[in-house]
């Protein structure tokens, strides 16, 4: 077969990977509760554009203008066909957040062709025989990763933030290798759509400036390189200021809250965790390499060793080189020929960044999973010289299947929960680290609670939540109540999620509760069923 109608047939794999493990379930499989909240600030984020009330375009400091932007304009044209649904209600809202998600899920899936494309750019001046397979090849890497594609399926920003985040980088990579005004507008444009999504996209633009900034001086002198700056500058400017209207109002307040709402909830704030069976509110300087070797499957990871071991061996042990000089030497080259370790030294400072805030969750460090993908097949593409061909065809066919079929095969559509197996089972990785309730299985609940206590409560009986925003979307608000604030009288069947204990209030109350029922979820007590006591 010919080499191109190889590559052809791979992009071709690639499209149908991408869908079928998305789209399936996509309208019934989770509603976390960031979602609802995102869902009402979409809302009043197009509320805001039609009646030109611009400050209203801001809602939350992180700030998710490309979310409410992708989403809200298919919300609202659904809405205008269907005056009736105009007021979100349990009965509409999952047409509603199946939009928002599908929505998300075409945008997401039109920025990998982009990453595809820009990649072949890139990696064709060391790789020019192989760099569109390489390219493909890591873009199918990163898609196919479980908790990727679990992450993929919520309505949320993070998978908005790596995309762009990514791409934004590439274009500054080619514009810094030939300047170009087009690349100029795109670099600025990815990397104000990166910061758009999330405050933290700041640091794309911040490590252009820097990084690239001396990379230009050095290259190409202290004129050019003011020229390269704000070639790039400008556009990101503009393109924040178009696309944010609560700038056009309050430019001054709209960036002083962001970024003082993002230090207060994100630097001291801190967010529970549990970790070893101790609850914390920081997760501590090892968080996310321990989130990174749970999250990551072990065949993207090994990739990854490879490379880095491959690195070592080549430039630092044989050349007695220093990790300093390795990155000193992206600026020997005139047109960038070693992106990898331009992309390295922002995404080794992101993980750094990231692990001083207290607070840490898992999907943050979502944005990292394109770069180890890119790194992690060039480690694979680097083997080939020490392995026969067909054996490094066979180990790579073995370890798809282990490593990508079988797990997403069984945690369908749960893809969020993925855990590696070498923490052993779920159970053993929940010990480790806690998974959090999130909204995963919502919909399985609502229908478990109907099929199994509809004769004895009625078909909605009262329920009571720590959480209550992912089932109030879809269930009698009347019948919806926080167990943390209300006596437990007032509801039939308590419910916890995974590794939520009961409140104070329950504990305290008179009424016992004991477990009734539970739905299991990829191993889990993922919702545990309490009855009151006889």
């Amino acid at each position: 077969m010919h080499i191109l109608s190889k590559k052809w047939l791979l992009l071709g794999l690639f499209v149908i990977l991408f869908f079928v493990t998305r789209i399936p379930r996509l309208n019934n499989d989770t509603i976390n509760p960031d979602g609802v909240n995102w869902h009402f600030r979409t809302e009043q984020f197009i509320v805001g554009l039609k009646f030109r009330q611009f400050e209203r375009t801001y809602q939350h400091y992180h700030p998710g203008v490309t979310l409410m932007w992708i989403s809200g304009v298919p919300i609202e044209f659904y809405k205008q066909l269907n005056p009736a649904e105009v007021v979100y209600s349990q009965f509409n809202f999952s047409t509603y957040d199946y939009i928002a998600k599908l929505s998300l899920v075409l945008v997401q899936f039109f920025l990998s062709l982009v990453t595809i494309y820009l990649l072949n750019r890139v990696l064709s001046v060391l790789y020019s025989k192989h760099s569109l397979l390489l390219s493909i090849v890591s873009v199918v890497l990163f898609s196919i990763e479980p908790f990727f594609i679990g992450n993929s399926r919520l309505y949320h920003l993070d998978i908005l933030l790596a995309l762009f985040l990514f791409d934004g980088l590439l274009f500054t990579i080619l514009h810094l290798r030939e300047f170009k005004w087009i690349y100029a507008v795109l670099s600025g444009l990815f990397l104000s759509l990166a910061f758009l999504t999330k405050t933290l996209g700041l640091g794309g633009i911040l490590f252009y400036i820097i990084f690239g900034g001396l990379f230009a001086f050095k290259t190409y002198g202290k004129r050019e390189a003011l020229k390269y700056l704000f070639s790039v500058l400008a556009p990101f400017l503009i393109f924040t200021f178009l696309l944010f209207p609560a700038l056009w109002v309050k430019p001054l307040e709209v960036i002083m809250e962001l970024y003082k709402e993002g230090e207060r909830v994100g630097v001291r704030k801190g967010h529970g965790q549990i970790i070893l069976g101790e609850y914390t509110r920081d997760g501590g300087l090892f968080f996310y390499p321990l989130v990174l070797l749970m999250k990551v499957t072990p065949f993207l990871l090994a990739g990854v060793f490879i490379f880095t071991g491959l690195v070592a061996r080549n430039n630092l042990i044989k050349k007695n080189n220093t990790i300093l000089n390795l990155i000193k030497s992206v600026f020997k080259s005139t047109n960038l020929s070693n992106p990898v370790i331009y992309l390295s030294v922002l995404y080794l400072g992101y993980i750094l960044v990231m692990t001083y805030p207290t607070k840490k969750l898992d999907r943050y460090m979502i944005p990292v999973f394109p770069y180890l993908s890119l790194i992690s097949v060039l480690g694979f593409y680097s083997v080939r010289n020490y392995l026969n061909k067909y054996t490094l065809i066979t180990l790579l066919a073995v370890s798809a299947i282990v490593f990508y079929t079988i797990p997403l095969a069984n945690l369908y559509p749960y893809y969020f929960l993925y855990t590696s197996p070498v923490f052993g089972s779920s159970q053993n990785a929940n010990s480790i680290l806690a998974q959090k309730p999130f909204g995963i299985g919502i919909y399985d609940l609502k229908d478990f609670i109907r099929d199994n206590y509809a004769a004895v409560y009625g078909d909605e009986p009262k329920l009571g939540f720590i959480d209550i925003k992912p089932m109030k979307s879809i269930y009698s608000n009347s019948k919806i109540f926080d167990i943390r604030e209300i006596s437990s009288s007032k509801i039939d069947l308590l419910i916890l999620g995974v590794n939520e204990e009961f409140p104070e209030k329950v504990l305290d109350s008179d009424i016992k509760w004991v477990k009734d029922k539970v739905l299991f979820i990829n191993g889990l007590e993922y919702w545990r069923v309490y009855v009151k006591e006889n």
